[in-house]
Order: structure tokens, then sequence, then C-alpha cells
């Protein structure tokens, strides 16, 4: 799945830079072609319905609401940046209160990493809880996210008990929170941690790196906006939708004044007349 996100990423951050180009070189064509045939009176009769099609409330109301959209449409994506980029800033984490959001980047807690670990895990479980394998199999699925979700921890107090077989947020020595379950401990009394999907323990972890604890509330999808928005790719795919706003709007400044010019010429309008409308 991860793979799959990051192919998704490079072939948008590809098509956005393809689309640019295209758009440049479609518009600077369809310019060059307009003052072309406005020279030789060819647009005379379209430059005439639109003066008129811009008389009427419709069309005005039409245009206005056409550019608002546009507007909307670039806020929201420079916000959309913003937000993934505090969440980057903040450490990939969005702390409000004692609690902290997370956007799911792996997959090592989607399902299993193989039938034998399943059978192993909801044993253990059982065992340590004396519940029946399928109320241990629930607990541990309902204690399961993908890639993409944007899951909710507890901040966890510094003389909190740990629950083996809980899924906790610790950081690593790279500074990253691993989101993992908590499996048991070693005899140098490090803690044991491991993705459900994953092939095997972490590296030891000592308590004081441990700082959330998931309730089981994760919100499906989300995480992958945050987490496009917030990476590179993001960020260039916001840049090439904004330049294909700015690119456009030069390019209707650029028709409009081709074809105020022809009208001038033809006596229907003038850049006077407009100041005094």
């Amino acid at each position: 799945m991860t793979g799959l996100v990051v192919i998704i990423i490079i072939t948008l951050a590809i098509l956005s830079a393809l689309i640019i180009g295209l758009v440049i070189f479609a518009y600077s064509m369809i310019l060059k072609s307009a003052k072309q045939l406005s020279s030789l009176g060819k647009l005379d009769d379209e430059f005439k319905k639109e003066v008129e099609d811009n008389k009427k409330k419709s069309k005005r109301v039409l245009g206005a609401f056409m550019q608002c959209t546009s507007v909307l449409v670039c806020i929201g994506l420079v916000s959309l940046a913003l937000v993934s980029g505090v969440y980057r800033i903040k450490g990939r984490q969005f702390v409000t209160n004692n609690h902290v959001s997370l956007a799911i980047a792996s997959n090592s807690m989607e399902g299993y990493y193989n039938e034998a670990y399943k059978e192993k895990l909801i044993d253990q479980y059982s065992s340590k809880y004396l519940i029946d394998l399928n109320e241990a199999e629930t607990k541990i699925e309902h204690d399961q996210f993908n890639v993409g979700d944007f899951v909710r921890f507890d901040v966890l107090q510094k003389d909190s008990d740990l629950h083996v077989y809980d899924v906790y947020g610790y950081k690593n020595s790279g500074g990253k929170i691993i989101t993992h379950r908590y499996i048991g401990k070693r005899e140098d009394g490090t803690l044991i941690f491991r993705g459900d999907n994953a092939p095997g323990e972490d590296a030891s972890v000592k308590r004081e790196q441990i700082l959330y604890h998931y309730q089981g509330q994760d919100t499906k999808y989300i995480g992958l906006v945050i987490l496009f928005f917030g990476s590179g790719y993001g960020i260039y795919s916001i840049i090439a939708v904004i330049a294909i706003y700015v690119i456009s709007d030069i390019a209707i400044i650029k028709w409009e004044k081709i074809k105020n010019h022809r009208l001038e010429e033809l006596g229907i309008s003038t850049k006077k007349e407009k100041k005094e409308e």
C-alpha cells in the first residue's frame, strides 16, 4: 500500500508538470491564432456576440460565480498546504489538549504478517486477559489501522501503566513516531514492540520513549490528504494548479485586449467608453 501511495504521488507530480506545459503551449497557440484571425476580421461576429452576451445579467452572474469559485479553490489548496506544512513542522502530529492525531504512512498495523503470527497473537492475548479467542481477535482488530487513516491517540502520562498488547506511539532514535503494539518486556527491562503486519520486533524501547496510547479512534482516508499535501510532491502540485489559474487569467486578459482592440477598430467599443460605463 505504501508503494502505491508513492507511485500515485509521483505520477500526480509528473502529470501536473506536463499539464502546465501543455496549457502554456495551448494558450500561446490560441492567442497567436486569435490575433491573426482578428486582424483579418474573421472573429468580428464572435466579438460582437460576446459584447451582447456580457450585457445579460445571467452572464454577469455566471462570470462572477466562476471568479469566486476559482478564488475559493486557490484559497482551499493553499490552506491544505499550510495545514499539512504545520503537520510536518510539528513532527507529523496535531496535538490538542491531551490528544494527538497522526496520519498513518505505513501498513505495519494493517492486518497480520501471516496466519501463524495472527494465531499466536490472538492466543497470547486470550490467555493474558482470560477471554475467548473470538473476543481477543475482535479486540486486536479494533486496534489496527491502515495507510491513510487519521488516527487519534491519548497523550500518555509519565506515570501511567502500560497494558500489554495495546497499541502505543513511541519516538524512536531517529525522532520518528512509531505506532505499534506493545507485546512484552525483555530481561534488561526494555520493552518489545511490533507491528501486527511487520516481519519482526522493533529495536528495544525504553519507557520514557512512549508518548501516546491508541484508543481505537481513527478517520479513514483523511490521512492520505495530509500526507500528500504535506509532501514535496503535494506542494509542487498545489503550485502547479495555482500556476494554471494564473496562466488562464493572463490568457483571458490577453484575449480581452485582442477583442477590445478589434472592437475599437469597428467603432463598437473603446477604452474610454468602458471607463465612462
